[in-house]
């Protein structure tokens, strides 16, 4: 149609389709390279600082009292720590993935490698990091939460 009306040519289309692939590739690896950054950089470390807290929380309390209930910090401790596992994995995952899809030529391959493999590559990462927001302290986690987005501001 574009062509009939002669709006474009078909190489002007073919250009133009071309631009958006890399638009979109490059869109996506600032994206993923963003996120891999707040992960590695910022909700890693605030985890271990929690998980040492828990920890530090654990000794304490078996030394002041040997009978008392460590129940609860004992299963968050474990909790934290197996998301923490499975987000250093996804955090792995997606870093050689990034790195596989940003070696790539420009274009359309490109492009749709970034959407079906780095995009649920960021999803996976994306997951573990949700789960532990809900349970790291509101003051060790290192961004605003969903709650004190809608409610706060």
């Amino acid at each position: 149609m574009f062509e009939e009306f002669r709006v474009f040519t078909r190489a002007e289309l073919e250009s133009r389709v071309e631009i958006e692939y890399e638009a979109y590739a490059k869109t996506m690896n600032i994206e993923a390279r963003t996120m891999l950054d707040m992960a590695g950089k910022q909700i890693v470390p605030a985890v271990i600082r929690y998980t040492t807290r828990l920890a530090q929380s654990i000794q304490a309390v078996r030394e002041a009292c040997p009978e008392a209930d460590i129940s609860v910090q004992t299963e968050l401790l474990l909790k934290t720590s197996r998301l923490l596992a499975e987000m250093k994995r996804a955090l792995s995952r997606l870093s050689d993935i990034t790195e596989a899809c940003a070696a790539m030529e420009a274009g359309e391959a490109q492009a749709k490698a970034y959407y079906n493999q780095v995009v649920p590559a960021m999803d996976g990462l994306r997951e573990p990091a949700d789960k532990l927001e809900m349970i790291v302290d509101k003051e060790l986690w290192p961004f605003p939460s969903y709650g004190d987005l809608i409610f706060e501001v």
